[in-house]
């Protein structure tokens, strides 16, 4: 088997990263609704066997069960397809809770990340590779 070459890491202009923001939020608008989906049916499930629909001891019917987990099988697939839907654009996504992205960019010789939140109407801020949320400075 041989090994395929690590690709190298895009780096992004400010404009470049902003061009990217309408896809981008249609993304992690699919990856919320997945993960919505996929607690839905977790829930469900936990429900289902724990509690609140069971009926003289019995359990849900074996199709009910089937449906609970086709439900989550497929959130869990779109999730993966959002998570490598912005891999392939070359951004990473630090949080999904808070829609955070980070594009890497070169900023005075050196390497950092453009980081934005998918509430904020365009990039303003960046970060040192190791300064986290915590360390965003405006542009």
């Amino acid at each position: 088997m041989t090994e395929r070459p690590a690709r190298e890491p895009r780096i992004f202009t400010v404009d470049e990263a902003n061009t990217l923001l309408p896809r981008l939020r249609g993304i992690l608008d699919d990856l919320r609704a997945a993960r919505d989906r996929l607690l839905k049916a977790q829930e469900e499930l936990a429900d289902r066997f724990h509690g609140g629909a069971r009926s003289n001891g019995h359990v849900a019917p074996g199709n009910e069960v089937e449906r609970i987990n086709a439900a989550s099988n497929e959130a869990q697939a779109a999730i993966g397809q959002a998570v490598s839907a912005i891999a392939e654009l070359g951004c990473e996504l630090k949080d999904p809770d808070r829609g955070m992205v980070d594009f890497r960019t070169r900023r005075e010789d050196r390497i950092v990340y453009l980081c934005w939140l998918q509430h904020e109407p365009q990039v303003m801020f960046w970060h040192e590779l190791d300064g986290g949320y915590r360390g965003r400075q405006p542009l």
